[in-house]
């Protein structure tokens, strides 16, 4: 690689400058640190260029944090095409995101605050995936854990947000089980937590790779543990672009990328990302399709992208997993961003129902609603179209069970419906709205939804053309192979147009009925949440009424007090009414006692 000095220089120049950027917290420091968070986007283009002509790492030992005998915990930083490929992209949605804040969250009084919480976000995604060893990359994994719980309880008088953000730190501890599982397993065995020397072995221990697994499925939501990802959108919706874009939720997914060697020594665990992808992407889309909330209806969508990523990592190509990651970030943070300008035109109201014909008073955001969508849809030619394609092109030629295969071709048709019932409900048709505010779209907000729309129609093909695998795929197929997933796609789009032209035609007593199974997604809340939190509360109640309550404050306290008070009270009464035999004895007996005990 030319010019190692050069590179490592340029590649934490971002790291400092977002630093400054943080430091600085006047009241006039918004612009301040949107501009240091576009210089920092610029700045990290020098390495991605450096590094594309070869895949050589050059890492920079800083110093070491612990030195044992036998184990060392240095701070190293990995350049590599992972790390310089992302690190741009997601400061390029950072500096968008915190440019649409400005105007977004300019009536918010601790804006300055709110800024800085964004920047240490990025920066902990940052550590995250340029982290050379294990240990490293856990300070970032813990440091987007912590920030998403701080981002999403952003407003904490709401109880809906206080909720929201204890489901997200929960269910995030559980995914630490997994990742300090791994790492201490790892640590105290000797192996080495250099991500550089990681190799598929048959010596790692079943519990490494599930370990690992169970972590990525904490932290990027999948079945079992998803529900924190929905209500996540609870947090202002910059949180919500930028935790569901290119922060938070990948971070398990990237996990997996980094560790896939460890991953791919077993079958069972490779199996295992296969079917949990699957299960996760189908589930998910089919429940954004019951939601008539806009912000959930994009969460959702965030989690069955994340099921096929997981999809794509069992198949063996961590590297076509990494596509997708940055090609979804683009426009799902414009999605985000243009589901926060309408819910803010439309005064807060995020009810897809009470909406309709925003297309005549907000054309730049349906133009660009629309981009994202149909790229999120894997329409040819946008971003998502060169990842989702080749996903499923990949899955077709792969020898895999042909029940995730349909699962993830299902999942692929439903998105397709559920992204035309969003757009059909909330830009065409007629308008369903009772506000009477005047709409309209504020350059402020519009330039940054601008910038990430033209980055979602040519990030794909970009990205595609500069990042070689180092396995390539089978590129060529039969023509039936080749058009899969252009044709799930278009027969999803059509199911949907076809039942919202005929929905007008049912009976009135069916309209609103939906598979309550969907509706309540999948009863998971209700049995996770609620059902054991009630089991147990209920079991504890019955437990200690009889043991706390009725045995130790009743009978063993103060009941067997008095009892005791009582007996000795009747025993001594007899000798205290003045009849000199009674004493006498009683003299007696005592000086009898004493002599005896002498």
């Amino acid at each position: 690689m030319p010019n190692p000095p050069l590179i490592l220089t340029t590649f934490i120049l971002p790291f400092l400058l977002l630093l400054t950027a943080t430091l600085k917290t006047s009241n006039t420091s918004i612009k301040f640190k949107t501009t240091m968070t576009k210089l920092a986007f610029f700045t990290s283009l020098p390495p991605l260029l450096l590094t594309l002509p070869n895949n050589n790492t050059t890492l920079s030992n800083h110093f070491y944090l612990l030195h044992l005998e036998s184990f060392n915990l240095p701070i190293a930083l990995k350049i590599d095409t992972y790390s310089a490929f992302f690190i741009p992209t997601a400061l390029f949605i950072t500096w968008s995101i915190m440019e649409f804040s400005e105007s977004y969250m300019s009536s918010d009084p601790k804006i300055t605050s709110f800024f800085n919480h964004l920047l240490v976000f990025i920066l902990m995604m940052m550590i995250l995936v340029s982290a050379n060893y294990l240990f490293n990359l856990f300070i970032g994994w813990e440091g987007v854990g912590i920030l998403s719980y701080l981002l999403i309880n952003w407003w904490s008088f709401r109880a809906s947000s206080n909720k929201a953000a204890l489901q997200a730190i929960i269910y995030n501890r559980f995914s630490d089980i997994g990742i300090l599982t791994a790492l201490s397993w790892m640590a105290t065995h000797n192996l080495t937590l250099d991500i550089t020397n990681l190799s598929p072995s048959p010596n790692y221990p079943l519990i490494l790779p599930a370990a690992i697994i169970f972590a990525a499925a904490g932290k990027s939501a999948q079945i079992g543990l998803h529900p924190w990802l929905p209500p996540a959108m609870e947090g202002p919706t910059p949180v919500s672009a930028l935790l569901h874009s290119s922060t938070m939720v990948v971070a398990g997914i990237f996990l997996l990328i980094r560790t896939s060697p460890i991953i791919y020594s077993y079958q069972e665990t490779t199996t295992a990302c296969l079917i949990l992808g699957a299960i996760t992407s189908t589930f998910a889309a089919t429940c954004a399709i019951t939601q008539n909330d806009m912000k959930k209806i994009i969460a959702f969508s965030t989690s069955s992208q994340l099921g096929l990523m997981m999809t794509t990592i069992g198949l063996k190509q961590p590297e076509l997993t990494f596509l997708h990651i940055l090609t979804h970030a683009f426009f799902k943070a414009m999605l985000f961003l243009c589901a926060g300008s309408i819910i803010h035109n439309l005064n807060n109201e995020q009810d897809i129902r009470k909406m309709g014909n925003l297309k005549k008073t907000m054309p730049i955001t349906t133009s660009c609603l629309t981009t994202g969508t149909l790229a999120l849809t894997g329409m040819p030619f946008l971003s998502g179209f060169y990842s989702k394609d080749a996903i499923i092109e990949t899955l077709n030629t792969s020898h895999i069970n042909i029940w995730p295969l349909a699962l993830t071709l299902f999942a692929t048709s439903v998105t397709a419906a559920y992204s035309l019932r969003m757009v059909y409900f909330t830009l065409l048709g007629t308008n369903r709205s009772l506000t009477m505010n005047p709409i309209e779209e504020n350059q402020k907000t519009m330039n940054p939804i601008l910038r990430l729309a033209v980055g979602s129609m040519i990030a794909g093909l970009l990205i595609s053309n500069l990042m070689l695998p180092s396995h390539t795929p089978q590129l060529t197929m039969p023509t039936t192979i080749k058009f899969t997933a252009l044709a799930i796609t278009t027969a999803g789009l059509l199911t949907a147009m076809a039942l919202m032209f005929t929905t007008d035609k049912f009976p009135s007593t069916t309209k609103d009925l939906q598979p309550p199974s969907l509706t309540k997604l999948m009863f998971f809340n209700l049995i996770i949440h609620h059902l054991f939190s009630s089991t147990a509360l209920h079991s504890s109640q019955k437990l200690s009424t009889p043991l706390t309550d009725q045995t130790w404050y009743e009978a063993i306290g103060p009941k067997t007090t008095a009892r005791l008070q009582i007996l000795m009270t009747t025993t001594l009464t007899p000798y205290h009414k003045a009849k000199m035999k009674k004493y006498l004895m009683a003299f007696l007996w005592t000086i009898t006692i004493t002599l005896l005990l002498w």
